[in-house]
């Protein structure tokens, strides 16, 4: 099995702010050259992109950042994208792609270049968890820019469906490429190919309030390596699936917090269920909803449960071979 390991110009932000720095540079340098009478050398683009790229290699190790945030190895890569006050995750398999939620409203073009820049050219499952905005806001460009394979969507009661433009562009995408809906149904497993497997636990919330109940929750198995995906599923789904299931199924070495860390997720009981090493909170910086709430960080604290964020990591990689786990920061790299 062929261990993954992903390219020095994965970083799409690097890659424009390298491109932006070469054309002011070398705009300086023809000014200069005119006013010397064109007696001033210039240098290839090939030759000022390698300077550029060195020097802000330097610049990133002083800042103590990671220049290259997805530059993580493994059988199994799985990316918790930044796109702000939002969910994305891609899981790389040693033979598909699978994309989990697809940020706000104008992170397109952002996540579009980040999975290209992975080496995506299909996906071949995407899961909506939920049709919130923050989740399926930028879908319909993803759907368009890659061919697709299975479409999972939560079963949303008919009263719930919602009548956003966003959704409506996101049914319109599925409808040009002539996709299907697939109803994530929970207890059924999809073979992602090399020994990954995903199973949907939930939704189990029988009379679902509103849409964060309708939340798609799979958990991910590769070797004795395992993940949990919960989108913003909140204590109605997480009582229900501690009913539902034996805690072997709950339990997982990463555990993706639900609702962005906040407190309407991520009780007590759930999180000792499910034993994490390892929690992520996707978020914004300085959001106005206070994520993740004081109380969450501190019951994770206690249990000494790691915790990563993309407001203050940006993006997040695990890699595994089956048996351990690496990670691998945007920024504010931590040991683990």
């Amino acid at each position: 099995m062929a261990q993954r390991k992903k390219k020095s110009a994965s970083n799409p932000k690097r890659a424009g702010l390298v491109s932006l720095i070469s054309a002011a540079v070398l705009f300086v340098l023809v000014l200069l050259n005119q006013a010397m009478g064109g007696r001033l050398p210039l240098p290839s683009a090939e030759t000022l992109e390698t300077s550029i790229n060195s020097a802000l290699d330097e610049l990133y190790d002083q800042a103590g950042l990671s220049s290259v945030p997805t530059e993580a190895e493994g059988d199994l890569l799985v990316h918790f994208i930044d796109v702000g006050q939002a969910d994305c995750e891609l899981i790389q398999t040693p033979e598909q792609n699978v994309l989990i939620d697809a940020g706000e409203i104008g992170e397109g073009p952002a996540i579009i270049d980040y999975l290209k820049a992975q080496g995506v050219s299909r996906l071949d499952m995407v899961i909506a968890t939920h049709p919130h905005a923050d989740h399926i806001g930028s879908m319909a460009e993803v759907i368009d820019a890659f061919e697709i394979g299975t479409v999972l969507f939560s079963d949303v009661p008919d009263n719930l469906i919602p009548t956003t433009r966003t959704y409506e562009r996101l049914l319109d995408a599925i409808e040009r490429k002539n996709l299907k809906i697939t109803l994530a149904e929970p207890r059924s497993r999809y073979d992602l190919g090399g020994g990954a497997v995903m199973t949907i636990l939930g939704p189990l919330v029988e009379e679902p309030e509103g849409l964060n109940d309708t939340s798609v929750i799979c958990r991910l198995d590769f070797g004795s390596t395992s993940f949990l995906f919960t989108g913003d599923a909140e204590k109605p789904n997480e009582n229900a699936l501690l009913k539902a299931y034996d805690s072997s199924l709950l339990r997982a070495n990463v555990l993706k917090l639900g609702h962005h860390g906040s407190s309407t997720s991520n009780q007590e009981k759930w999180v000792d269920a499910v034993d994490p090493q390892v929690a992520v909170a996707e978020l914004g910086k300085d959001n106005t909803y206070g994520h993740p709430h004081t109380e969450v960080v501190r019951l994770l604290e206690e249990r000494d449960i790691l915790l990563y964020r993309t407001d203050l990591n940006g993006t997040i990689v695990f890699g595994s071979n089956g048996e351990t786990l690496q990670v691998t920061c945007e920024r504010n790299q931590r040991v683990w």
